[in-house]
């Protein structure tokens, strides 16, 4: 049986994955799990073009996790969003004010009380969100 377009399967490898080029991604086709056509790309080309079209961003979820994304569009003007880690706000705290972190950033004390000022008015936010969610 001739094998179909349908059968190939595309696939995209890292530098350094299996590639022999240490700085190049790998673009190519595979059938059956062999390679039937390949390309090489640099790194720095593919990555500044991904980059440049990437928007990251971050939320915060109304029970206080920390979401990172990025969402990137591809050539259809699809876009895909790439979620990582999920921390939480007290955690991303406890690592912001350990002692090396604000060691090395060079925390002053009036960089902390602008934090604390600004963690009140998040918290008024919070309450008069509670409030609003209590009465309805």
């Amino acid at each position: 049986m001739k094998p179909q377009a349908s059968d190939l399967e595309p696939f995209i490898e890292a530098p350094g994955a299996t590639s022999p080029l240490a700085d190049a991604y790998r673009f190519g086709y595979r059938l059956g799990g062999a390679v039937v056509s390949a390309v090489y790309l640099p790194a720095e080309i593919v990555e500044k073009l991904l980059l440049s079209k990437a928007r990251p961003s971050v939320r915060i979820t109304p029970c206080g996790e920390i979401v990172p994304s990025l969402s990137s569009p591809n050539i259809l003007g699809e876009v895909g969003h790439v979620v990582e880690t999920v921390f939480s706000i007290d955690d991303l705290m406890r690592e912001t004010l350990s002692a090396e972190t604000l060691r090395m950033e060079e925390a002053t004390a009036d960089d902390l009380v602008l934090l604390f000022t600004r963690l009140e008015r998040a918290i008024t936010l919070v309450r008069t969100a509670i409030d609003r969610v209590s009465n309805l």
